[in-house]
């Protein structure tokens, strides 16, 4: 398959997979899941669609859980809608990105509060 199919696809898989879990889903666990990227692979029979969730270890092993379970539910509730000649299997993997992203931003506000000096604390040369 072409870059530009392959791509076309993605797309709609995100769209598809983040609307069903937002709108469609009544799992709890699944509420504060972000979809961040699909990754389909060349002859379309699997896709790896990558999530993210900020919590602790448990929370996201409730998600990968909870996720798992609803492969099935999202292919069958996406295959009518999308029409595509093969709708290819969901497998779920983790992102850390959100998560790194927000140890970074505590750590850079954090030494923001440390170092900012005092007003009247110049050095005299």
């Amino acid at each position: 398959m072409g870059k530009k199919y392959i791509g076309r696809v993605n797309q709609l898989i995100h769209q598809k997979v983040t609307q069903l879990l937002h709108t469609e889903s009544n799992d709890p666990r699944l509420a504060e899941v972000t979809i961040t990227d699909v990754s389909v692979n060349r002859d379309t029979t699997q896709a790896k669609v990558y999530y993210s969730i900020i919590g602790s270890p448990e929370k996201l092993a409730e998600a990968q859980t909870a996720l798992d379970g609803a492969a099935g539910w999202l292919r069958a509730t996406m295959a009518p809608t999308l029409r595509l000649r093969n709708l290819p299997e969901l497998v779920f993997v983790y992102d850390p990105s959100l998560a790194q992203g927000e140890r970074i931003e505590a750590l850079l506000h954090q030494l923001h509060e440390e170092g900012t000096p005092s007003a009247g604390a110049t050095d005299a040369v």
